[in-house]
């Protein structure tokens, strides 16, 4: 055996292949009106937290007792001023456990190759969540490295009501179960917008939502971050998701570093959701 066919098995060894959910396999694609209603309840998606800064919020997920997840984009308006994160609450309005932010992280190649690559970003609160206060609160489960998802996978994706729906949905927790669309379908519509660090869905447009950073859940598990889209009336009722399996490694490295870096040491009436009606140009 040649040194050049030892090198060749040694890379075809190093690969890594994805793996598939649901391994049931592929399913149709299936749009409905009737599908549930768009008013989620808290303790379906016990670790959704409220972000708010200045006279702007937007949405995210504790993923530990000092950590939340969500995405870079929501600071678009962010001139410095203080962060705030509320977790516990059944609406916008409603009681919480609020926590001061000390650390934001936006991703490092935030935007390198275009306006959502990268879209991701940690904040660091000040103090621990107490999740024995009653209200439930719970953090949410990762997606592994290298998993993907068949077409038409059904996700759960959650954001707050805005101003512009209907009294019974503003300020209230929303879900829109969303299906996976072929890579190649939403790169025809947003060209190289799409990049490895995210993926699309489809969305029934009398299930959108109002704002950004929000989980997609599968299975329990925190699958993607709503990065665009999701929130427009206008076709192709595509949204883009942050892909949580493609960060998981840089969650878990981050997360780590803060803890160790933290641990080791001794309201205004309006608000301004961050969405994403509009496609930002590549």
């Amino acid at each position: 055996m040649t040194m050049f066919t030892y090198i060749i098995l040694f890379i075809l060894a190093g690969t890594s292949s994805y793996r598939y959910l649901p391994e049931t396999g592929r399913i149709p694609y299936s749009y409905s009106t009737s599908e549930r209603d768009l008013l989620a309840n808290i303790t379906e998606i016990p670790h959704h937290v409220l972000i708010v800064y200045s006279t702007w919020y937007c949405s995210g997920c504790l993923t530990g007792s000092r950590i939340v997840i969500t995405a870079a984009s929501c600071f678009a308006k962010h001139k410095g001023e203080p962060i705030t994160v509320k977790v516990g609450a059944e609406s916008i309005t409603a009681n919480g456990q609020v926590i001061t932010v000390i650390e934001l992280k936006k991703h490092e190649y935030f935007r390198h190759l275009n306006k959502l690559d990268n879209d991701i970003a940690l904040l660091v609160l000040q103090e621990h969540v107490d999740f024995e206060d009653g209200g439930g609160v719970e953090k949410a489960v990762l997606l592994e490295a290298n998993v993907a998802f068949h077409v038409n996978t059904p996700l759960n994706v959650y954001g707050w009501g805005g101003p512009e729906k209907v009294v019974k949905y503003q300020n209230m927790p929303l879900c829109s179960i969303m299906a996976v669309v072929e890579k190649l379908e939403c790169q025809e519509q947003y060209g190289h917008l799409i990049t490895p660090s995210n993926f699309c869905v489809r969305y029934n447009p009398q299930r959108r939502l109002s704002d950004n950073g929000g989980g997609a859940i599968y299975n329990k598990t925190l699958v993607g971050i709503l990065s665009a889209g999701g929130t427009s009336s206008q076709v192709p009722h595509f949204a883009v998701l942050t892909n949580i399996s493609y960060f998981n490694k840089w969650i878990k490295l981050n997360t780590k570093n803060f803890l160790s870096k933290y641990c080791s040491m001794h309201n205004s009436d309006d608000y301004y959701h961050i969405d994403s009606v509009e496609f930002p140009e590549a």
